[in-house]
């Protein structure tokens, strides 16, 4: 046994390694005889007595110049040293620049490719499901009568290739057992259902079920290779006796295979193969008939290098990683985490029910949620498969819909390890809303639920979603278990917007372009409208036949955000800064950060992990904060505070009505209400009354905050008017300047203040 084989991270023991090998020599072997039996007898020869060795003189050309190169080797393919112990340095190095191995052969003029079966894909598909097996115990298991071994094999295309070579694999494990069984192994392998009709694919689980039982019912010892073990009765998972998992093609897999392909010395290049091959993501995506195509090439290096073309046109596409992923911030370590926790998991360093597996993924329109999926499954090197409400809904009826719904699940079930990705999971919606069509809603949530549970159970499937509304979406959808972690897609800050440009830009970035300030001119937009900018940017380099301009650029930014006002940047920073100091001055945790432009601005608010009554009376002034610092510092209000639902205004009636009816925090008793089905203008008097007299308490409140701490209040305009964005890091330092000489009473305000000046 070589060397490499007992240290190849292929194989988990030198046991397996050995299997490989003489399983490999020992099916050669037999393709050999056989071919020569079929070589004699469709020839005629003059001489009849002639057989064996001795008619291979007799036989056409091409035929008998494959003959006589595979005739004479020996089974395990060694039959020399290489040619390479023979050469100098350099002249090996030309070996390599002309794409010829010279520690493959004993020869240069000779090609080391076999050319009698089996064939180099069979020979991979061998070597793999030789890796599965690590001791003596585990072969043995195999021909346990009574039960079953599973193999998750997740490629359908390599589950064909196994209906051919198994069986033949099978009988020469068994023959060479210490104690052979009397009955063979019954090896069923599950079809891949992604090529079958639907009305096939519902058929398809029941007859491998139904196959594996009548092996089981004549005693038979079972071999089931499927994609998922769910695709087994409960009754045959009971009588498991060993899961074995099929390794994920690698450099390492490639390298062994052509050893036993393309080398009759038992030795390759190795260091120069593994320059030449692609990454271990690379290589996963491959299809076993991509690898069969590399394996046609002549010699070791040509195989890789053609390996490396296939993988340079099947990635020539739009592809991005989690590592090309720019301004999302803190979404991207949970990601990072997730990918680690797949790749451990497929190494055997880690159980799948240790595993997080799932996220689901909410904020605003465009800032790249459905790319975070892309990027994660390309860098798992694994395959995406995406639904969503409307693609299930345009089926037809709730059943149609739930008969797609469950066609996508199964259909990543089949191909794990996978991705299936759920977008807008929010028109799920919420089963407890009061909608005319309820009744239909619920029955298409309960559906989606069955698949998640579903989809929980298959190993190496992850599931992720997007939404653009959490709240809308159904906690029973939400809880622990179905979606493990929520991870918000926040609206790049400024160093993400640059980043995004100078990503989408590639070759056409150089530094004369100032992204830096484009950036700062669309800040506060998604990612997306950067995207769009520098198509916009390229479109117009291209009619003036010039490379890429600053003035291009601008151009395509004045046509998503116009020069800047800069009396209305000034308003937006005194409100946004009114906003800011009430959280800072209040027991409200520090915000993640503030930016402005000329057409609007936000403060991004730290999450609360709990709600009191004094943290939600901070929070209404915070709301209100915004306005009265315009009135303060402007002289009047502008109706920034009051644009649609999603305004101060609107968030702060919300808020009043949730501390007065559903939380208890006011005077309307202990009867809870839904407040997102309230109409306003119906409630009772009294309760009116009191929802407006939390706001206008709040109101006062803040105003006198702000009153007090003025000076304060236009610094931190200025200050965002000059930088347009503070960070995190920024917000913590402010809050350090600010001292209280009081502790905070009962409304959650400062009784006294002292600002000690920056």
């Amino acid at each position: 046994m070589s060397e490499f084989l007992q240290k190849s991270s292929l194989f988990p023991t030198a046991f397996s390694a050995d299997l490989a090998r003489t399983t490999v020599a020992a099916l050669r072997e037999s393709a050999l005889a056989e071919w020569r039996s079929n070589a004699e007898r469709f020839y005629d020869y003059d001489d009849r007595d002639a057989d064996g060795e001795a008619s291979i003189d007799l036989l056409k050309p091409p035929v008998r110049r494959v003959f006589e190169h595979d005739v004479r080797r020996r089974p395990d393919g060694n039959e020399g040293p290489p040619v390479a112990k023979t050469m100098t340095l350099s002249e090996i190095e030309q070996c390599f620049a002309d794409g010829d191995d010279p520690f493959a052969c004993t020869d240069l003029e000779i090609s080391p490719l076999w050319q009698i079966q089996p064939r180099p894909v069979a020979v991979l598909a061998i070597i793999l499901m030789c890796a599965t097996i690590k001791d003596q115990h585990a072969l043995e298991q195999v021909f346990r009568p009574g039960g079953l071994t599973l193999m998750l094999c997740p490629s359908g295309q390599m589950r064909s290739h196994l209906e051919n070579v198994a069986p033949e694999v099978l009988a020469y494990w068994q023959e060479n057992q210490p104690c052979p069984t009397g009955q063979n192994v019954a090896c069923h392998i599950y079809a891949n259902i992604s090529d079958l009709a639907a009305s096939e694919q519902k058929r398809s689980i029941p007859k491998f079920r139904q196959a594996i039982d009548k092996s089981l019912t004549r005693r038979a010892p079972v071999l089931a290779v499927c994609g998922a073990k769910r695709q087994l009765s409960a009754e045959q998972e009971s009588l498991l006796y060993q899961s074995l998992r099929w390794p994920s093609l690698s450099a390492n897999a490639v390298i062994e295979a052509l050893r036993l392909t393309h080398s009759n010395t038992g030795q390759l290049a190795e260091d120069e193969l593994l320059k030449r091959l692609p990454d271990s993501d690379a290589l996963r995506r491959l299809e076993p008939l991509q690898v069969a195509a590399a394996f046609e090439e002549t010699t070791t290096l040509r195989v890789a290098d053609r390996i490396s073309q296939i993988v340079a046109v099947q990635n020539s596409g739009p592809h991005i990683s989690l590592s090309d992923v720019e301004g999302l911030g803190g979404a991207m370590p949970p990601l990072k985490r997730m990918l680690e926790d797949l790749n451990a998991w497929r190494e055997g360093r880690a159980a799948w029910s240790d595993l997080t597996r799932s996220a689901i993924f909410y904020g605003p329109p465009g800032t790249g949620k459905t790319m975070l999926a892309n990027a994660f499954a390309a860098s798992a090197g694994i395959p995406l498969i995406t639904t969503s409400y409307s693609d299930c809904q345009r089926h037809g009826h709730q059943g149609d819909m739930l008969a797609a719904l469950a066609t996508a699940f199964e259909r990543a079930a089949q191909q794990a390890p996978a991705v299936l990705f759920i977008d807008e999971i929010d028109s799920f919606s919420d089963r407890s809303s009061r909608r005319l069509n309820d009744g239909y809603l619920r029955g298409v949530v309960n559906g989606l639920l069955e698949q998640i549970n579903h989809a929980t159970e298959v190993e190496g499937l992850i599931l992720l979603g997007a939404t653009n509304h959490l709240q809308d979406v159904d906690p029973a959808v939400l809880r622990s278990g179905r979606f493990d972690l929520k991870v918000e897609i926040p609206l790049p800050d400024r160093s993400g917007l640059e980043a995004i440009l100078a990503r989408k830009l590639g070759s056409a970035n150089n530094a004369a372009l100032n992204l830096s300030a484009i950036a700062e001119r669309i800040l506060g937009e998604p990612g997306a409208t950067a995207e769009a900018l520098v198509r916009d940017a390229l479109s117009r380099a291209r009619m003036d036949h010039l490379p890429l301009a600053q003035r291009h650029l601008n151009a395509a930014t004045d046509q998503i955000a116009p020069a800047l006002d800069t009396a209305l940047l000034h308003r937006v920073a005194i409100h946004e800064a009114g906003h800011l100091l009430s959280a800072l001055l209040s027991s409200l945790p520090t915000p993640l950060g503030v930016w402005v432009t000329a057409r609007g601005g936000r403060v991004e608010p730290a999450p609360l992990a709990t709600m009191t009554s004094r943290l939600a009376k901070a929070k209404l002034r915070m709301c209100l904060a915004g306005r009265e610092a315009e009135r303060l510092v402007l002289g009047e209000v502008s109706n920034g505070a009051g644009v649609g639902p999603a305004s101060d205004l609107a968030q702060a009636t919300g808020l009043a009505a949730q501390m007065e009816l559903n939380w208890s925090f006011g005077e309307s008793g202990l009867v809870w209400q839904d407040v997102s089905q309230l109409d306003f203008r119906k409630l009772p008097g009294k309760t009116q009354q009191r929802i407006e007299g939390h706001l206008q308490e709040a109101e006062t409140a803040v105003r006198a905050l702000l009153s007090e701490n003025i000076d304060i209040l236009k610094n931190i305009a200025t200050e965002l008017v000059q930088k347009k964005e503070l960070t995190r890091i920024d917000l913590l330092n402010l809050s350090k300047n600010l001292s209280f000489n009081a502790p905070i009473d009962d409304n959650g305000m400062p009784s006294e203040f002292l600002i000690a000046s920056s």
